[in-house]
């Protein structure tokens, strides 16, 4: 049986809230599969009645309502019928037996449905099965959204500081032979109150978990305004699709080592981490949907990325205006040569004022790992956490990891268009850093405030939500723990 959340709904262990700390949250709108009798537990507002799902989890019933399945669709033959869900072997076997068509339900996570818009009503967005996105971390459950500072007041946008335009660097073009898409924001006069606008009611089945989870569409999209406007991020990687109609904000592009090709993403990453850092939501929506893009495809797959192409890219990056530059790319060592060439152009960023983030590495090692460029000072080493709060699997472990950020089970889409979950790698964990720094760039520019980047950084780990204080910025698998944005949007706001 399927429930909708019709409230913010904790997750608990068992169904009473005495002694008992939430998992988690279940946000409005979402479904989930439950067992279809109800369990008695303790009795709020006069109602004892708990659901429980597949993995022994409860949920108070007074927040919930029973979805009804949807209607099946019937696959045209003649004869009789067969009734699904069956097994894909019962399907076949009826398929193949002569006039006894088979009637289907609708995939609800289906991708052409997506691309379609026929997601029910209601629905936040595709969730993974649960046994999946815990199948790497099944005895690590504990909770981190239920810990999260309250909710912020809404609050006025600040008026837009005419005089930003002087303080951006360099000059931002177009790919070389392009003629780039018109922006999403035809009235540039009014761009302010445009944006506002086209960002106050995002369709949620387009909003990624850490979107609702971290409350970045209500308070610093919807409340506040801060969509990342006026601020321009480079990604290092892949390159991306650039025709994908969410990715309409490309402005520039390099390509390794011919500069006289385009940034065409084939394999998948470079574009997947775009959408997740600056997606504008005609598919799936980034972190910061208004920034701008500047796109350095260094290598055709993320494993054949080499340091040489870093280094071009990265000098390209400043060079062409970039606010904030993801380095997607984790190398276990680098020449003498190469790593003094890299030295050289963090340091020039960070001069200039650009926030440099990187992937602390991709690897299921057990041992701590110390990756380049992750572990260089100027640059902020970010690793991968799932939507419980946990690390993934897949996130090394590291001495100079600074943070976890979101950078598992994230909806975004790949080059021919198809919504999907993103690799595991934690470049897309880099490509969400990068998208949420351009939102505290934004915010830090319309109140008049020059920060350097370690400032910038030094906010992002103070505020980190650390599962133990004790050994907080020593901790090999969360740094200074997990992002938190209410806590740093709290912290601009009394500053």
């Amino acid at each position: 049986m399927k429930i909708r959340f019709i409230e913010e709904t904790y997750i608990r262990a068992l169904p009473k809230t005495k002694g008992n700390q939430p998992l988690g949250t279940m946000h409005l709108g979402a479904e989930i599969d439950v067992e279809p009798d109800t369990v008695k537990g303790e009795s709020l507002e006069g109602n004892n009645q708990w659901y429980r799902d597949n993995n022994g989890w409860h949920y108070w019933s007074g927040r919930t309502e029973v979805v009804a399945p949807p209607p099946p669709q019937q696959v045209e033959t003649t004869g009789g019928f067969v009734m699904a869900p069956a097994t894909p072997q019962e399907i076949a076997a009826a398929v193949e037996e002569p006039g006894v068509p088979v009637i289907v339900p609708p995939l609800a996570n289906d991708d052409d449905q997506w691309r379609k818009g026929e997601i029910p009503d209601g629905e936040t967005r595709v969730v993974p099965p649960l046994d999946v996105l815990l199948e790497l971390e099944k005895q690590s459950r504990t909770a981190f959204f239920a810990g999260l500072p309250t909710r912020l007041a809404p609050a006025q946008r600040p008026p837009v500081d005419s005089g930003l335009e002087s303080t951006r660097r360099g000059t931002v073009f177009p790919p070389p032979n392009t003629t780039p898409p018109p922006p999403i924001v035809p009235d540039q006069s009014n761009q302010s109150e445009s944006i506002q606008s086209f960002w106050q009611n995002p369709a949620p089945r387009r909003l990624n978990w850490c979107l609702q989870n971290y409350r970045i569409a209500q308070d610093w999209w919807q409340s506040r305004g801060i969509t990342g406007d006026k601020v321009t991020i480079a990604l290092l990687g892949t390159g991306v699709a650039t025709n994908h109609p969410d990715l309409q904000n490309l402005r520039g592009g390099f390509c390794f080592p011919n500069n006289k090709m385009q940034p065409e993403d084939r394999h998948g990453l470079g574009t997947q981490a775009a959408i997740v850092a600056a997606g504008m939501g005609h598919t799936v929506f980034g972190v910061a949907p208004a920034a701008q893009l500047l796109v350095g495809k260094i290598g055709e797959q993320d494993h054949l990325i080499t340091p040489e192409g870093l280094i071009a890219g990265l000098g390209w990056a400043i060079e062409a205006g970039a606010d904030v530059i993801a380095m997607l790319v984790d190398f276990p060592d680098m020449q003498a040569h190469d790593l003094e060439n890299l030295k050289t152009l963090v340091q020039e960023a960070g001069q200039r004022g650009i926030l440099l983030v990187a992937p602390v590495g991709t690897s299921d090692n057990k041992k701590p790992e110390s990756r380049y460029p992750a572990q260089l000072d100027g640059v902020l080493s970010v690793g991968a956490h799932d939507q419980y709060g946990q690390r993934s699997s897949f996130s090394a472990r590291s001495y100079h990891l600074d943070l976890l950020v979101p950078g598992e089970g994230l909806l975004t889409a790949m080059p021919d268009g198809r919504t999907t979950y993103n690799q595991k790698s934690t470049a897309i964990a880099a490509a969400f850093a990068a998208g949420f720094l351009a939102l505290v760039r934004q915010w830090q520019w319309e109140k008049h405030q020059q920060v350097e980047p370690n400032t910038v950084f030094d906010l992002l780990r103070q505020t980190a939500v650390a599962r133990r204080t004790f050994n907080k910025g020593d901790d090999i698998e969360q740094g200074h723990g997990i992002l938190n944005p209410v806590e740093i949007l709290n912290h601009l706001e009394t500053r």
